[in-house]
């Protein structure tokens, strides 16, 4: 089994046993409607029984046009003990970081399973329970009844609108990016469950034709799964890392609430920044040590370089960066992999374009 089946492998098993973290709070009660919401957002039932809390920024104009940003797992989105969303949007429109955007969080109703999934996984169905994959419906849901409802009120940009959810949410709203091009430019995914069904998605990349898109998908190296090779995939289909195509790899984040929470600002800015022409502005790689989940004692090596661009979104491209060994002893793999002599210190220098950043790695590093 090559490097790249048996990090797959391994991965799953870590997103297998993240994605039951994430069934504490959203799994175990999945028809819970949590009433905490503040006073910016408005609860409205719609005609088809769908349950939507609905952010408007303060000082909202019924004569100006706004961009449209639609959120999976509703009941945690404005809710002020967890994502607290208000908060973070206010603060980042006040502080003119990015537009004001008319939010709007779908709850689940109990559906969260059949919606969030497109693909049948026979793991999911033994360790979860039945489903019937219904994203075909859920995205129709939304392009009839949800975004006309909200027509109804606010003026929108019909070419700014985005999606966004994390884990099960985040699978979601990729695959709803790369399926209706015509509704959603944009779409983003907070430790995106990709590994269903033998990650499919992966498969799926070829199917997309708009280049205007950006997608963005992230992932913590306390869950890792190994989204790489999506990253190339995308960018394979002439979706370029840093314009269009935008990963991730958060250093020691977890699959939760809270680490989502932190990283939000993220996609925010790339979608909804007033400052569209952000070009790299820094550099700084991230020596990785990931313990795998499934085989006792092996670890995974990597370098993971992350830029900055000049709007503060960051995000990493270990396939684009160049690496040149510097001293010391150490085989460089696939898209950031590497194999290290412990015993000696290893100095390397990473480029990307007019970027650089030189990383030394110690003696007895990930022994």
């Amino acid at each position: 089994m090559n490097q790249f089946y048996r990090t797959l492998f391994d991965s799953k098993i870590m997103a297998l046993n993240s994605i039951l973290l994430l069934c504490i709070f959203s799994c175990s009660h999945p028809n819970e409607v949590v009433s905490q919401i503040p006073e910016q957002v408005e609860r409205y039932t719609l005609p088809n029984g769908m349950i939507i809390d609905v952010y408007t920024p303060l000082g909202v104009s019924s004569e100006q046009s706004y961009p449209l940003l639609i959120i999976n797992d509703g009941e945690v989105v404005f809710n002020q003990t967890s994502w607290n969303l208000t908060s973070k949007l206010n603060m980042l429109i006040e502080t003119n970081e990015i537009e004001p955007v008319i939010t709007v969080a779908i709850h689940t109703n109990g559906n969260r399973n059949d919606w969030y999934i497109p693909y049948l996984d026979s793991w999911i169905i033994q360790n979860w329970g039945h489903y019937t994959p219904s994203s075909k419906e859920y995205a129709t849901a939304i392009f009839e009844i949800v975004i006309p409802f909200i027509k109804k009120q606010y003026k929108i940009e019909e070419s700014r609108i985005g999606i966004m959810g994390a884990s099960l949410g985040g699978l979601l709203s990729t695959w709803i990016g790369i399926h209706y091009p015509e509704h959603i430019r944009y779409s983003a995914s907070l430790s995106g469950s990709f590994w269903v069904n033998d990650y499919q998605i992966f498969k799926e990349v070829d199917s997309i034709e708009n280049l205007d898109q950006k997608f963005w998908f992230d992932i913590g190296t306390k869950e890792w799964n190994y989204y790489v090779p999506f990253y190339r995939a995308l960018d394979e289909q002439g979706l370029e890392p840093g314009i269009q195509n935008f990963y991730y790899e958060v250093p020691d984040a977890r699959h939760t609430d809270a680490d989502w929470v932190k990283r939000i600002h993220l996609p925010l800015k790339l979608f909804y920044g007033t400052n569209p022409e952000s070009v790299p502005e820094s550099m700084e790689v991230h020596l990785e040590c990931i313990p795998s989940q499934s085989v006792p004692g092996r670890k995974f090596r990597r370098l993971n370089p992350v830029v900055t661009l000049t709007n503060g979104v960051r995000f990493s491209l270990a396939h684009k960066a160049t690496y040149e060994l510097e001293s010391g002893e150490v085989q460089f793999g696939s898209e950031g992999s590497l194999l290290n002599n412990p015993d000696i210190e290893s100095k390397i220098l990473i480029t990307y374009k007019e970027l650089s950043d030189n990383l030394t790695i110690p003696v007895n590093w990930c022994r």
